[in-house]
């Protein structure tokens, strides 16, 4: 059967064959808008994240890991169903999952588990809907008033020791606040201390044949309350500075409040039975291509971080295999013994994988300005449906900062149209009108 089927959508997995007290729980930690680099154990030098840093030294950080979708309510709906956002259907923010397709907790609620969800859901809204879980929200809102509050709420569950076996996600919101910060700094000159801020990013410089898509949301803007890439737009290299350095320190709370929930898992004497992963559920720009915030394919704004720990899972180890959100869901089922729904798309990583690319949509507001990725081991295949300059291909491996586009270079015309296959497999076996 086509893994993809539509007809699959309302099979659930059978229950697990439940292994008693050996039985694994499991914890997924999320923040927002967390770049694939934003934390210190990937090398980065102008923050410290050691609640995130002892994840990585204790199971295996991927290097390669890419959302769904660069959006908060799509990505996340992958990440619940192993899905493909083009098949959930959640193709912008405030958009529910189908109730026939399975939901992470469905899953694991049916195979006996406890299930409990706090922090942000937004499917469709923020706090609301959470199929599936038994909710333990602590706070609302921005991540300066919901992390703490969810961090506690987390805490006090952990250490009421919870029936086992359980599957507890903690959704924290940072550093997500760098929105409403950079429309809080339209117009204002950079903070005089830059000596001690990160550099601006090399590759601040706008592709002139960018996609006429990408072009229509830095001037009409995706979220038009925000207008943040226009905003950034007109900012030089210390306004940037700025940006990156206050956004760092947004992740260095959110790693804080990460900190308090694993510190709980331990005094509680459950962190050795637990699997857990860590992740984003999308990037930030980071100011490269003067981009700020999501919604774009670009790097920053698409590669996440992604720790695994638990059984099964190599310590201290780091990854490079292509890998994207949506695996979150067959890992978590296969190492509790849960057959994953057929609608998904992802694998296990704890198995070998002979995937040869990953793959992740886009919607600037309508149909007509959807638009696809295509990463496989040296380039990414970027294409959108219609627009001048519909296309971008970057060799990675020559150009990580995606600042030569090849789609126009007769020299690569070859990897083009191999790409462009691929493209057009990937819809047609995921059912993808807009590009089948």
């Amino acid at each position: 059967m086509n893994p993809i089927s539509r007809r699959a959508f309302t099979a659930l997995a059978a229950p697990a064959v439940l292994r008693g007290a050996k039985t694994p729980n499991f914890l997924l930690l999320m923040t927002d808008q967390q770049t694939h680099n934003a934390l210190s154990c990937a090398g980065n030098p102008w923050l410290k994240t050691p609640a995130m840093d002892s994840l990585g030294r204790t199971g295996t950080r991927y290097t390669s890991a890419y959302c769904a979708y660069p959006v908060c309510s799509p990505s996340r709906s992958s990440i619940f169903t192993g899905a493909m956002p083009h098949n959930t259907g959640v193709m912008s923010n405030g958009k529910a999952i189908p109730e026939s397709m399975p939901t992470l907790g469905e899953l694991f609620r049916k195979a006996g588990y406890q299930t409990a969800y706090g922090g942000k859901w937004h499917l469709p809204k923020s706090f609301d809907g959470m199929r599936g879980f038994d909710k333990i929200i602590g706070g609302s809102g921005q991540g300066k008033d919901m992390d703490a509050p969810l961090a506690a709420a987390c805490e006090t569950w952990l250490r009421a020791k919870p029936k086992e076996p359980f599957l507890l996600v903690a959704s924290f919101m940072n550093p997500h606040d760098i929105c409403q910060w950079i429309r809080d700094h339209e117009g204002q000159r950079p903070h005089p201390q830059l000596s001690r801020f990160p550099t601006a990013p090399r590759n601040m410089d706008v592709d002139p044949n960018e996609p006429e898509c990408i072009q229509y949301h830095r001037e009409q803007g995706y979220d038009l309350m925000s207008k943040a890439v226009g905003i950034a737009s007109k900012w030089r290299a210390g306004e940037f500075r700025e940006y990156l350095h206050d956004y760092y320190r947004m992740v260095e709370a959110v790693d804080h409040q990460i900190g308090r929930v694993l510190a709980a898992l331990d005094a509680a004497g459950l962190a050795q039975n637990t699997f857990i992963a860590f992740c984003s559920d999308h990037g930030e720009g980071m100011g490269a291509h003067r981009w700020v915030q999501k919604a774009s394919f670009y790097e920053e704004s698409a590669r996440v971080p992604l720790i695994f720990r638990g059984p099964g899972i190599p310590v201290a180890k780091t990854d490079a295999r292509l890998c994207t959100l949506a695996d979150i869901l067959p890992t978590f089922c296969s190492v509790a013994g849960i057959k994953p729904p057929e609608t998904s798309i992802g694998v296990d990583l704890t198995k070998p994988s002979t995937r040869q690319f990953i793959a992740s949509d886009l919607r600037y507001e309508e149909a007509a300005r959807d638009g696809r990725m295509i990463r496989t081991a040296r380039y990414k295949y970027i294409r959108f449906a219609t627009g001048k300059n519909s296309e971008q291909l970057f060799d990675l491996e020559s150009d990580p900062g995606e600042t030569r586009n090849l789609a126009t270079h007769p020299g690569a015309k070859k990897d083009l149209d191999a790409h462009r296959k691929l493209a057009r497999t990937w819809a047609g076996q995921t059912a993808d009108a807009s590009f089948a």
